[in-house]
């Protein structure tokens, strides 16, 4: 692989500020909306060829892991995984769905989690909107249980060409109260990520659409009594 493909130390730290502003912008916020409680977060930007899992930071006792994939495609292609401990998940879970406490994810707790990969997909790429005039059609969000290296491989293989490099941004969000810890693991090849450094903070418009609020954004949701409930919590803390 040349090394003219992979992001230069200058691409990668000013790649890291901008995935810092999105997550700043919105992500961080959605999700303090929806647990209550302020939420604190650090981004680590990797530049790898191949995914090796030993790079992101999550000890064996993590494992197994409670997951979302969800893929985007449009002004550029960026995967999105959400890789969360099971004991956060079912905490996430319970907390969206009114309960005290939650023994295992059945199809309300899988929905639940998936909701909540929804709304902090839609809250970065309003973020990423805002920035670049980007936007993206979401497929619907695929849940999965397993070990992290499952979980990002396939979107690691999905975004690499032949002639560019991975980009893998771990961005791990911490409930400050409750400890919940979930890492959002954003997924692009060198290219896309050159791009987003290229035309964030330049007004260009995409000619998928014009920017939404992150809440309506359509990142596949399906179930209408888990969208009520979401809306009534982020109704009341505003």
């Amino acid at each position: 692989m040349e090394e003219s493909l992979n992001l230069k130390p200058k691409e990668i730290k000013d790649f890291t500020k901008i995935i810092n502003e999105y997550i700043a912008l919105q992500t961080s916020s959605s999700l303090s909306t929806l647990l209550s409680e302020q939420i604190t977060y650090k981004v680590m930007i990797l530049d790898k060829k191949y995914f090796n899992p030993k790079n992101i930071r999550l000890s064996t006792n993590e494992l197994p892991m409670c997951g979302v994939r969800l893929r985007g495609k449009g002004d550029i292609h960026i995967e999105i995984c959400y890789a969360i401990k099971m004991k956060y998940a079912k905490m996430i879970a319970a907390k969206l769905l009114g309960k005290d406490e939650i023994y295992e994810i059945d199809e309300m707790g899988a929905s639940a989690i998936q909701e909540v990969a929804n709304i902090l997909t839609g809250s970065f790429f309003n973020a990423m909107s805002i920035g670049t005039g980007f936007r993206v059609d979401l497929s619907t969000p695929d849940y999965m249980q397993g070990d992290i290296t499952s979980m990002v491989n396939d979107s690691t293989k999905d975004v690499i060409k032949p002639s560019e490099s991975a980009i893998i941004a771990d961005t791990e969000l911490v409930g400050e109260k409750s400890g919940i810890r979930i890492h959002m693991i954003i997924v692009q090849n060198s290219g896309d990520a050159r791009k987003l450094l290229t035309k964030n903070g330049k007004d260009n418009s995409s000619e998928f659409s014009s920017i939404v609020d992150s809440r309506k954004y359509s990142t596949g949701s399906e179930n209408k009594e888990l969208d009520s409930l979401i809306e009534e919590l982020q109704k009341e803390a505003n």
